[in-house]
C-alpha cells in the first residue's frame, strides 16, 4: 500500500457540523501519512457543497472546500486515465456490489491502479474487489 485515497463519504463528513470524533481520530492519526483524492470525488464534493440550500453554510463551505482543494497540490489529486478506467470496467463485471454506483466505482478503480487503500464508511459496497479497506466510522 502506497497511502489512501480518502472516498467522497469521508471527506464530506469533516464538513459536517459535528463530525464523527472516530473520523477526526483517524485524520488525526494519518496526519502525516500520504493521502490522494480522485477527481470524481473533487466533483461530487463541488456537486454537494453547491446543493447546500442554506446560502450562509454554503458560503462557508465554498470557502472551506475552495482553501482544502488549491492546498492539495496536482500530485495528490488523481486523475481516471485509460488504466483506471479499465480498472473500472473490470469492476463493473466481476463482484461489484450492486449498491456501487458508477462514481463509486472509478473511486475504487483509482484506489486499486495506484495501490491505494479506500477510506470509506462504507466498506460493504466495495467488498470483494480485492482493494485494502478502512473504515474510519469504527
Amino acid at each position: 500500500m502506497n497511502g489512501y485515497l480518502l472516498a467522497t463519504d469521508v471527506i464530506a463528513e469533516t464538513l459536517a457540523p459535528q463530525p464523527a470524533p472516530k473520523v477526526e481520530a483517524w485524520f488525526a492519526w494519518a496526519y502525516d501519512r500520504p493521502k490522494f483524492l480522485s477527481v470524481i470525488t473533487a466533483g461530487e464534493m463541488e456537486r454537494a457543497i453547491r446543493g447546500v440550500p442554506d446560502a450562509r453554510r454554503r458560503s462557508q463551505m465554498v470557502a472551506w472546500w475552495s482553501f482544502a482543494f488549491r492546498g492539495l497540490g496536482s500530485e495528490l489529486l488523481l486523475p481516471v486515465t485509460p488504466a483506471v478506467a479499465a480498472r473500472w470496467g473490470q469492476m463493473t463485471v466481476a463482484g461489484a456490489r450492486p449498491a456501487a454506483r458508477d462514481t463509486e466505482l472509478l473511486v475504487a478503480a483509482t484506489a486499486a491502479e495506484h495501490g491505494l487503500a479506500l477510506v470509506t464508511g462504507r466498506p460493504r459496497t466495495f467488498a470483494g474487489l480485492g482493494l485494502d479497506l478502512v473504515d474510519p466510522f469504527q
